[in-house]
């Protein structure tokens, strides 16, 4: 029994350290919207935050739900890339193929208009 006391604290902290930092972490859903970022335009830049609307457009090949999103993204959107490296507003560019989810319902619109919760970046 004394053995397992002694293990227990090494077990947890090594638990703790697989935990997406902060809590965020990419749905295990499929994404709302896959395509390439074709426009980035910040819309505050005197907060330490980043907030940003990105319009992403489907790509011929792809199938996704939408063909045009204009997503807005703030301090709660979490960003990593393929290998799960997490990444800042800053690292988004025109030109990256991109999956999101949204974290409300779209705004029907054309294009739809959403809350990224995630957007994992491709290349």
């Amino acid at each position: 029994m004394s053995r397992f006391l002694n293990i227990l604290p090494l077990a947890a902290l090594l638990l703790a350290g697989c935990q997406p930092q902060d809590g965020f972490q990419i749905p295990n859903t499929q994404p709302d919207m896959r395509g390439s970022i074709t426009n980035i335009k910040k819309t505050n830049s005197k907060k330490k935050e980043g907030v940003a609307v990105v319009l992403v457009e489907s790509v011929e090949g792809v199938r996704t739900n939408y063909t045009q999103a204009t997503l807005r993204i703030d301090a709660k959107t979490y960003i990593e890339n393929v290998q799960g490296a997490t990444l800042r507003l800053d690292h988004l560019r025109e030109g990256q193929l991109v999956e999101a989810w949204f974290d409300e319902q779209a705004m029907e619109s054309f294009p739809v208009q959403a809350h990224a919760s995630a957007v994992r970046v491709s290349n």
